[in-house]
């Protein structure tokens, strides 16, 4: 989180990956003075088991702020910002934002494709329909997840096409265990806690995830595996390699190269482009109730690509909520 520290007009230092507690200080106080500007990227209703909320959302206004982002080979893609939120009920709720990004593109990279940039700037206007319906038989809670086309093509922050995404969780608990299963699916492939991918996409997939969670009050354990069932026509946004300003971003031809967004803003193929699978595992820690710590390991196995993931959250809703009344 030292980059954060090291812009220079705009840009971001590309080796950034080490968590020191000086660049972790500096991380806080920039999202705490920017949480009014800017919202998060969504999180899956699939991030942690039903059974933690057992009374399901609590009504009234929502208001959180969180630093996140993920360290592979291929980039570094963080995001910063505030996710506003109203609960009509304890099963049904709303939020909405828009997230500012930071894109580190490796020097390995770099030297063999001058044109892969970092990029910075405002992602797409988000909103989610949240449902949460907690149950001893079996937990249920779910999202439909929309995006408008509001950011910027060339820097990978949107796929110039209004996307959609419908999520769903299930988990039962056995005391401090709960084996989950999550299944949804799309027309763009949604980042998790586990994988924020340094590319976007555009078709039309189904996603499936399943494992087991060991939750201990305010700390938790889980592991799993997912996969990626594409169909139709694919198209790949890079988030690291961006086409020149005066350019027009178009795919030359059809791909199978499953890596072309290292070389290439944009490629084009058929469902094999995108398809994925592989194993994630995370550990959170919630030490208060407004603050949350996580950090979480995913393995690609058609990308052969380890990835790195961290998140630090604050829950401000009782702020609004103060206010309101």
């Amino acid at each position: 989180m030292n980059f954060i520290c090291e812009m220079v007009e705009g840009n971001l230092v590309s080796r950034a990956v080490y968590l020191g507690s000086a660049g972790l200080l500096c991380a806080l106080l920039f999202f705490a003075l920017c949480s009014s500007v800017f919202a998060q990227s969504p999180i899956p209703a699939a991030t942690n088991p039903a059974n933690k909320d057992a009374g399901g959302f609590t009504p009234g206004w929502t208001l959180g702020a969180r630093f996140e982002g993920s360290y592979s080979s291929d980039a570094g893609v963080y995001d910063l910002g505030t996710a506003l939120g109203y609960n009509f009920s304890r099963h049904f709720g709303i939020d909405g934002g828009v997230p500012f990004y930071f894109i580190t593109t490796p020097t390995s990279i770099k030297q063999s494709n001058p044109g892969a940039v970092s990029g910075v700037g405002i992602g797409s206007f988000f909103t989610d329909l949240r449902l949460n319906y907690p149950n001893p038989s079996l937990n249920y809670s779910s999202a439909i997840h929309l995006t408008a086309p509001t950011a910027d093509t060339k820097k990978g922050f949107s796929v110039g096409h209004a996307t959609w995404n419908f999520t769903n969780h299930f988990d039962h608990a056995f005391g401090d265990w709960s084996p989950f299963i999550d299944a949804g699916v799309g027309n763009s492939l949604m980042d998790t806690r586990y994988f924020t991918r340094p590319f976007a996409t555009f078709g039309y997939n189904a996603a499936f995830a399943g494992g087991l969670e060991y939750d201990k009050g305010s700390f938790s354990l889980s592991a799993g595996a997912y996969d990626i069932a594409p169909w139709g026509n694919q198209t790949v946004i890079s988030r690291v390699f961006r086409c020149g300003s005066a350019a027009k971003c178009s795919a030359n031809g059809t791909s199978t190269n499953r890596n072309g967004f290292t070389s290439s803003s944009v490629t084009t193929g058929s469902a094999a482009l995108v398809r994925d699978n592989g194993y994630e595992a995370g550990i959170d820690f919630k030490p208060v109730y407004y603050l949350d710590f996580e950090f979480d390991y995913s393995r690609s196995v058609p990308l052969r690509l380890n990835n790195y993931s961290f998140g630090i959250g604050l829950d401000l809703s009782s702020l609004v909520r103060s206010r309101a009344h």
